[in-house]
């Protein structure tokens, strides 16, 4: 290794022959040599140098999400030398995630691991200088939300579900922090900073969900499938995008995605990458001047309680009766085929988000008609969240449907050999 390498040390190790004081021959830059023999290849970039890694070094990070997203995210920055990072996902290591979630193992799915601990015993392991700091929670109200983020410096969406996006963009307009938000469905992906120096909100652009074309930027892979390198790839841009962010003055601050949303497309062979033009809407519900006001309809966070749930056992006691019960599965048909219920219905929220209240009443009514009159409608789906606001919107239409809490995923624990769900 040249001498060069060791410039920027604040103390060596040896003693320089010949003399005591080795800090009075060498030119010191404030790091130590354990930071440079591990960061040096970033250091000596132009671009971060040593001042850039000194703010990765004191920068924090909280990563909501260690899926797909979340792993390469916070690999890559515990890699990169981000001193702090914070974890918090309340879900468990599932081998159907393996195939694209690279921060956990097979040990884990089997075991049933946290994924905010598993991910953060892997970012351990690459990297014990780095603080981390697993929360192993999930954030569904807004002010807890936004009492978490207020402890780091920026926050990274990397979550998949809308409802979880919309109540994370709350929060960190409320804590004042940036958030980086990544998503990858299917086969592309997106990369936006949101609340950063003026610039918009998530509901600056995206205000309402109204149609299947709407919720497509933000539907989830859970319902709609997705491979593995593309959150990869997408998860790697938002480690990127934290970095320029974190590394004030730097020439990559200066790179940041100002104003601009990055629409990844690998199917595409002319564009596979490129940006839009975003911008802050002053009416905004979120940002603009009318903060105040009711949050439009479609986006607001959809929190469950008793009066809409069913419990899995409450359900499965009423199937073993024998009471007359509708099962209304608003999974995608690719999921509804795989397995499902014995005698469920079929109606995906997607479709039910593009019709109007009368349109939802009235095919409602129709499959009331087709099916019996029955005591109860039970909305559902893999865990609870989609057949939620599919029980809100039919309760909108005046349908008094009920949500199956933690939805399929709940029931199929119960069983002793529990269905395989996609």
């Amino acid at each position: 290794m040249s001498l060069d390498c060791f410039a920027g040390c604040r103390r060596l190790d040896w003693r320089w022959r010949g003399t005591s004081k080795p800090s009075e021959i060498w030119s010191c830059c404030g790091l130590t040599k354990a930071e440079v023999e591990r960061y040096g290849r970033q250091i000596v970039l132009p671009s971060l140098g040593p001042e850039g890694q000194r703010q990765l070094l004191q920068g924090s990070v909280l990563i909501v999400g260690a899926g797909g997203l979340g792993c390469p995210v916070a690999l890559y920055l515990a890699a990169a030398g981000v001193g702090r990072l914070g974890i918090a996902d309340a879900d468990t290591v599932a081998v159907s995630n393996l195939h694209r979630q690279i921060g956990h193992s097979c040990g884990g799915a089997k075991a049933k691991a946290r994924k905010a601990e598993s991910l953060a015993r892997a970012c351990a392991a690459l990297n014990d200088a780095v603080r981390l700091e697993p929360h192993p929670v999930r954030l569904s109200e807004l002010q807890a939300a936004a009492r978490l983020m207020a402890g780091y410096d920026l926050v990274v969406d990397c979550t998949d579900a809308p409802p979880s996006r919309y109540l994370l963009n709350d929060a960190a307009l409320s804590a004042s922090r940036p958030l980086v938000a990544a998503s990858a469905v299917g086969l592309s992906g997106q990369l936006v900073i949101y609340n950063f120096e003026g610039g918009p909100c998530l509901r600056c652009v995206f205000p309402v969900l109204v149609s299947p074309a709407d919720a497509e930027p933000v539907a989830s892979c859970e319902e709609n499938g997705v491979l593995g390198p593309i959150v990869g790839t997408v998860g790697s841009l938002a480690a990127l995008e934290v970095i320029k962010v974190l590394a004030k003055g730097s020439k990559l601050h200066n790179a940041c995605l100002r104003g601009k949303m990055l629409l990844f497309e690998p199917m595409s062979t002319l564009q596979p990458c490129r940006s839009v033009r975003i911008h802050r809407q002053p009416t905004c519900k979120g940002c603009g001047g009318a903060q105040d006001a009711p949050m439009p309809p479609g986006c607001a966070v959809q929190l469950e309680d008793e009066s809409v749930g069913i419990s899995p056992d409450g359900l499965r006691e009423r199937l073993a009766a024998g009471r007359p019960t509708l099962l209304l599965d608003v999974r995608q048909p690719a999921h509804f085929v795989v397995t499902s219920l014995r005698g469920a219905v079929n109606w995906p929220l997607t479709q039910m988000l593009q019709q109007s209240r009368e349109e939802r009443g009235a095919r409602m009514n129709s499959t009331l008609e087709e099916h019996g009159l029955p005591e109860t409608i039970v909305c559902l789906c893999r865990r609870g969240v989609d057949s939620l606001t599919a029980t809100m919107l039919l309760r909108d239409a005046s349908i008094p449907a009920l949500n199956l809490s933690g939805g399929l995923q709940a029931l199929a624990l119960a069983e002793p050999e529990p269905p395989a769900l996609t």
